[in-house]
C-alpha cells in the first residue's frame, strides 16, 4: 500500500509539477458543478473526471492498473482513457448537419459543376456569390471579377471603383443599364446570376445576350465574344 502511494506521488509530480493544468482542472470542475444546469454535461464534464481521479488515487484500483499497465505509464494512461471517453461519447463531426455527402468527384456543389460545364475555358466572368468560392476549383482557367473576399463589400454605403459593379450585381432586380456598361468596362465576358433575379431591361440592348442556363442559374455572354477566344483578365 505504501509503495502505491509513493509511486503515485512520484508519477503525479513528474507529470504535473510546474504546470498549471491540474489546479486549473480542479477550478474548472468546481465551476461546472456550480454553473452547469444540463445534467448530461455535468455528468460528462464534471462527474467523470472526478471518477477517474478517484479510480487512480484509490489504492485497490491503482495497484491493479500498475500491475496491468506498468508503473511508468500510470498517470499518462489517464489521458488516453479521457480521450477514449471523448471519442466514444462525443458526436462525430462529419455526421453533423453542416456536412453532406459529396455528389461528385470534385467535392464541390453540383450546381457549380453544372455552370462550369456550360462556361468555356480561358474566360473572365462575374458570377453569383454562391458560385465564387468554387468556380476556379473546377476550372482554374476561368478568372473571376470577384472572389470570396468581395463579401467584405456588402454593406458599404458609398462604394467606389469595382465595388459599384459588385453592389449592382447584388440587387434582386438587376439594373441592366447600370450594370452592363460596368461589366463591359471590367472585361467580364460572362455574367452568371441566380434564376430568382429579375432584370430592368433587355440585355441585348446593352451588349450581352443569354448564353445558357441551369436549374439554378442563367448565363449571359458579351455579344462580341467569339467561341474559343481567350478573355482571361490575368494569366496564371
Amino acid at each position: 500500500m505504501q509503495d502505491f502511494f509513493t509511486i503515485a506521488k512520484t508519477d503525479f509530480l513528474d507529470t504535473f509539477q510546474g504546470a498549471w493544468i491540474f489546479p486549473l482542472l480542479l477550478i474548472v470542475l468546481v465551476f461546472i458543478f456550480w454553473k452547469e444546469k444540463d445534467d448530461m454535461r455535468k455528468l460528462l464534464l464534471g462527474v467523470l473526471p472526478l471518477l477517474f481521479l478517484f479510480i487512480y488515487w484509490c489504492p485497490l484500483t491503482g495497484m491493479l492498473f500498475m500491475k496491468l499497465l506498468g508503473e511508468n505509464v500510470y498517470w499518462r494512461i489517464l489521458w488516453l482513457i479521457g480521450m477514449a471517453v471523448i471519442v466514444l461519447c462525443g458526436t462525430p463531426l462529419l455526421k453533423s448537419e453542416e456536412f453532406q455527402a459529396s455528389t461528385n468527384d470534385y467535392k464541390i456543389p453540383q450546381n457549380v459543376v453544372a455552370v462550369c460545364d456550360l462556361l468555356p475555358g480561358n474566360v473572365h466572368a462575374l458570377v453569383s456569390n454562391r458560385l465564387m468560392p468554387y468556380i476556379r476549383l473546377y476550372d482554374p482557367s476561368i478568372t473571376l471579377e470577384f472572389g470570396r473576399n468581395a463579401l467584405a463589400y456588402n454593406g458599404i454605403e458609398n462604394p467606389t471603383g469595382n465595388q459599384i459593379l459588385y453592389a449592382e450585381a447584388q440587387k434582386e432586380e438587376i439594373d441592366v443599364p447600370a450594370l452592363a456598361p460596368l461589366a463591359k468596362e471590367e472585361g467580364c465576358t460572362f455574367l452568371v446570376f441566380s434564376n430568382s433575379r429579375t432584370y430592368s431591361d433587355d440585355w441585348e440592348a446593352y451588349g450581352y445576350k443569354e448564353y445558357g442556363h441551369t436549374d439554378e442559374f442563367i448565363i449571359f455572354v458579351d455579344i462580341d465574344y467569339e467561341e474559343g477566344q481567350n478573355t482571361k483578365k490575368w494569366e496564371e
